[in-house]
């Protein structure tokens, strides 16, 4: 259907709605259709129950935490086996933790099963760089299992617990793991209701129920509205899980984006009388070969102080596939080689899109590295010559090296690539440590034996087109979005332009509940040909802990923007204006460029002063109610 939505005139209620308990209050919610977003899970808590609730314990009694980290570390079979498996913490080196959630605690009370993985997340902690990468994998990527052959990855928890997960991902990345942590879906629940729920901007409605007898199999039930909310332990762990209409991979979208909002959320936390009911979830919930607390309060230490625009987020891709009558993700070498090296070297983005830097603007030094007479001096004067500021420095701490190396850092990958490419095939990227980065320093070159003496011949680049927004002209949204906002009183700025082929899916019109009479919200979900939901949220909250999370700030045509980004990849885009915060929230998989985004946000204008611009064709938008369950 494509007819306008029942919309409530002011003082209506709708049919069937009434009040509701301040935890779950639906209030007052506009309906066109619906839906929402996802990701990997359960180990998530882990990670940031660490980050979290352990920070606060090693404040509160260095006894405690041990006396806890006693608990999570049984001497059972598959604890010892998983310990066998690890490989050293080198003081000063990157740690490595393998996060696993899984519907029962590995090794509890000495038991043999280790019951079944849910969710696979690689956490690397560099406190050089100042990072945290997270690698997820898909629960059915196929693998090779050591011992076992190929099956699907997380088949290597039911055959050998922890021990054999790790050797599995080991394999796989050819990364060591230093650490690994298994959080059951009961500890899950327990530790997002101890802190108080975690707010989350739901991207679409989910729902499902199980009807006895439908030759359907059974999944987790769930039924969760779209909109920014506060989420008790039960509905995360429902969003989290979800996967009956969704693929892997919007499930581990989920799960990335709910752990860094509890990992944040958790930082403000210093409740010391609630200290004990931290550590008990712990011991209780969670498995870990971490048993030195000083070792602990290390990893907990960078956890808490790394920044909110350093966390990286990324996931092995693939096909969907059938083997055997089991539905698989099949990836390639190729695949895994790179989201190992975006894990390892992630880069990030704050403000606007990073402009293209003239190579005036990169400071370079050049090694030598091969031992020959002058290189480091030939190599410097040529980049110069190409327009570099690159000075020699000498020779490196050794020679002999074959390959020619790039050292990069931070926000400087493009200009090493350019550079790189002037040295021929035979040279190798990399990215330079905080403590190995000498202040200004952009690019360090390390001439190898490959080098001869000679840049390879430039190429006369084409310039590459500017990026420009995939958007749409419309009014469609004026006349609900009045509507709206004679019925709630909510000050509405509606947007003009939105992606092309966008549908509306779902209008909801409710209030967040803080507890009390929660502030006023309204939420649109639309859903764009790719099958993914992009979102425009307003709210009449001018400090929601959503604004805590940003990463930057862009000034743009007399309005200031707040940015969320992932990497380099732009989540949300906000803004306030006379104390109601707005944002536009990209799909889970970054559909939306930053272009798009940017042009949605600009078009916004309050509801009753719509304008188009000049020579605009405004483009009808469909509005077509979704079914709850497919």
């Amino acid at each position: 259907m494509s007819d306008e939505p029942n919309v409530p005139e002011p003082g209506e209620v709708e049919p069937g709605e009434v009040e509701a308990d301040e935890a779950d209050r639906p209030a007052r919610w506009f309906r066109v259709p619906r839906t929402r977003r996802r990701w990997p899970w359960v180990f998530m808590w882990a990670a940031v129950f660490i980050v979290g609730a352990g920070a606060g314990l090693a404040v509160a009694s260095y006894q405690l935490l041990g006396s806890t980290l006693d608990k999570a570390s049984p001497d059972t079979k598959l604890v010892l086996d998983a310990q066998a498996q690890v490989d050293p913490d080198v003081p000063g080196e990157p740690v490595n933790i393998l996060l696993i959630g899984s519907d029962k605690r590995a090794g509890a009370e000495g038991a043999g099963d280790p019951g079944r993985s849910d969710s696979l997340i690689l956490l690397r902690m560099d406190g050089d760089r100042g990072f945290i990468s997270m690698l997820s994998f898909p629960r059915d990527l196929y693998v090779d299992i050591p011992g076992s052959g190929m099956d699907k990855i997380n088949s290597a928890f039911s055959r050998g617990g922890p021990a054999k997960t790790i050797e599995t991902i080991k394999r796989l990345t050819g990364e060591p793991i230093n650490y690994f942590v298994n959080i059951d879906f009961e500890g899950f629940v327990k530790l997002v209701d101890q802190v108080g729920g975690v707010y989350l901007d739901v991207d679409r409605k989910y729902f499902h129920k199980n009807v006895p007898g439908d030759g359907i199999d059974d999944y987790e039930e769930i039924d969760l509205e779209p909109g920014y909310q506060r989420m008790n332990g039960k509905d995360a762990l429902d969003y989290v899980r979800y996967r009956h209409t969704d693929s892997d991979f919007a499930r581990i979208a989920r799960q990335q984006a709910f752990l860094s909002e509890l990992k944040r959320q958790t930082n403000r936390f210093g409740n010391l009388p609630e200290i004990p009911a931290y550590a008990s979830i712990f011991a209780d919930n969670i498995t870990t070969n971490v048993r030195s607390v000083p070792r602990l309060l290390g990893i907990l230490q960078q956890a808490m102080t790394t920044d909110k625009d350093r966390i990286a987020r990324n996931s092995v891709s693939g096909n969907a596939n059938m083997r055997g009558g089991a539905a698989v993700v099949d990836t390639t070498r190729g695949e895994i080689d790179a989201k190992v090296d975006a894990w390892l070297n992630p880069e990030f983005e704050q403000g606007a899109p990073a402009a293209v830097v003239s190579p005036n603007e990169v400071q370079v030094q050049v090694l030598n590295g091969n031992g020959r007479l002058l290189d480091a001096e030939k190599a410097t004067d040529q980049l110069r010559k190409r327009g570099y500021d690159a000075v020699s420095g000498g020779n490196a701490d050794s020679f002999g090296k074959p390959e020619t190396q790039v050292a990069y850092a931070d926000g400087q990958r493009e200009a090493a690539r350019n550079i790189a490419a002037m040295f021929g095939t035979e040279t190798v990227l990399a990215a330079l440590s905080r403590s190995d980065t000498p202040d200004g320093l952009d690019v360090r070159v390390t001439v190898g034996e490959s080098y001869d003496g000679e840049l390879v011949q430039k190429k006369k680049a084409k310039k590459a087109p500017k990026p420009t927004a995939d958007v749409v002209d419309t009014t469609s949204l004026v006349p609900l979005s009045k509507r709206i906002q004679r019925a709630t009183g909510l000050k509405i700025m509606v947007a003009t332009r939105v992606p092309s082929g966008s549908e509306l899916k779902i209008v909801r019109a409710y209030r967040v509940n803080t507890g009390g009479e929660g502030p006023r919200a309204l939420k649109m979900v639309f859903r764009i040909p790719q099958g993914t939901y992009w979102g425009y949220q307003v709210l009449d909250w001018a400090d929601p802990p959503l604004l805590e999370g940003r990463t930057g700030v862009v000034k743009s045509g007399g309005r200031e923007y707040s940015t969320f980004y992932d990497g380099k990849n732009l989540m949300r885009l906000a803004w306030q204006k006379d104390g109601v915060t707005y944002w536009i929230s990209n799909t889970l998989d970054y559909a939306l460029s930053d272009e798009t985004m940017y042009a949605i946000a600009k078009s916004a204008r309050p509801v009753d002063r719509v304008t188009l611009r000049p020579g605009a064709k405004p483009v009808e938008i469909t509005m077509q109610q979704d079914a709850y369950t497919p």
